[in-house]
């Protein structure tokens, strides 16, 4: 009867929604960068990152899909984008960005290692944003 019982319990447990909201993602993601900040041998467009609006995020996830996402090594897993950094980052672009124009590829290019760090910088702003 116990063995039923922690069964039907586990069950409940495991199928019950996580709860998703603005502060949970974007905590999730400054943990994801934190741990992805150290790479340091990919060139990326630099972001307007003026007031860290909305866009910026929308922007950043395409730049990390189109030049990082699709290489192969253990220091590019966080950015799979079946991995928590991206399916976060996603989620929370859908959640808040209705239109997102590319970066502008007449920009300068930063270090990978800078690309997050300003992106950190942005999520942690809008995390302490969050009520």
């Amino acid at each position: 009867m116990k063995t039923i019982l922690l069964l039907v319990f586990a069950v409940l447990v495991s199928s019950a929604p996580a709860e998703h909201n603005d502060k949970n993602l974007l905590g999730e993601i400054i943990d994801e960068l934190d741990k992805a900040v150290k790479i340091n041998d990919i060139f990326l467009t630099k972001l307007q990152m003026d007031g860290c609006k909305g866009e910026v995020f929308c922007q950043a996830e395409h730049e990390l899909i189109k030049k990082v996402s699709g290489l192969s090594g253990a220091k590019f897993d966080h950015f799979r984008i079946d991995k928590k950094l991206m399916r976060n980052l996603n989620k929370y672009n859908e959640r808040h960005v209705k239109t997102c124009k590319p970066a502008d590829e007449d920009q300068d290019e930063i270090l990978l290692h800078a690309f997050l760090k300003n992106l950190l910088t942005c999520v942690k702003s809008a995390y302490s944003q969050v009520k």
